[in-house]
This record gives C-alpha cells, structure tokens and sequence, in this order.
C-alpha cells in the first residue's frame, strides 16, 4: 500500500466516525424517555397480561409466614407416619446350577432384598465365597435382613 492509499483511508474513516458521533449527540432522545414514563397500575397490569403475579411486599410476607407455619406442622406430624411408610419386601429365590454370585444379587437386587447387586457381590468377594455358591439352595429372604445375613443363606 502507498503512502496515499492510507491517508486516504484514514481520512474516509475520521469521517465516518464523525458523522456517526453528531448522529449520536444531535439524534432524537424521546423514543427512551416516553418508553421509561409508566405509572405503578399500568406496570402491574402489563405484567399480570404477560402472565405474572404480582403482589404488594405485605402480601408475599404473609404467605411466607403462612407457608413456613405449614412447614412446621407437616414436619411435626411425619414422625408418627414413620412405621408405616415403611414397606418390607419379602422373596424366595431358588439358586439353579450354573448362577453366579452376580447373577443372584441382581435377582435380589430386582427383588428389593438389597440396595445393589455390586455390593451383594463385594460383599462376597470380600469373604472369598465367590465359587462357594451352592446349586439348588432356596432361600426366604426380607428386605430387613443384612447384607451378611443374605450372604450366608446361599454361601
């Protein structure tokens, strides 16, 4: 590039930035004051026609007030549900030739009997009785029995 062709440019773009600077500054300002002019009611109404709720400070203090009393007393009263939330899973599993210790904690893992078939099988790992499972066992089974108490039904 000439030493021209930049002045040239250089002049075209102090121009430019001119001209877009006195739009700026000189321009219409009404367009932003009129929009920010709303009263309290026609915002509030404008706002409940979009969908929303609106509620003096007063209002929402007192539902706060209203919903953390609920709270207390549904946390007063679950207690005494305890016992009968409770569900305990009862099964029989009968242990055929060729199950492994895996596939008998995913069958008590489907059953309820045990949280997870991984632990079942840590469980016996751990114990070194993973080729100590004996065919042709039944076992009755609770979901209140331990983890030990349902390894040693089948080991």
């Amino acid at each position: 590039m000439t030493r021209k062709t930049i002045r040239s440019f250089a002049g075209g773009l102090l121009i430019a930035s001119g001209v877009l600077g006195i739009t700026y500054f000189i321009g219409n300002d009404q367009e932003a004051a009129s929009s920010s002019n709303f009263t309290e009611e026609e915002m509030v109404a404008h706002l409940q026609e979009n969908g929303y709720a609106v509620e003096t400070q007063a209002a929402w203090d007192e539902l706060e007030a209203q919903l953390a009393e609920a709270q207390n007393t549904d946390a007063e009263e679950e207690p005494s549900d305890n016992n009968e939330g409770e569900i305990a899973y009862r099964t029989i599993l009968h242990v055929v030739p060729g199950m492994t210790s895996i596939d008998v904690g995913e069958m008590l893992e489907e059953a309820g009997i045990v949280d997870s078939a991984y632990d079942f099988y840590e469980e016996v790992d751990n114990r070194g009785l993973s080729n100590d499972l004996r065919p042709q066992v039944t076992g009755e089974l609770t979901s209140e029995m331990s983890l030990s108490e349902v390894v040693d039904e089948f080991f």
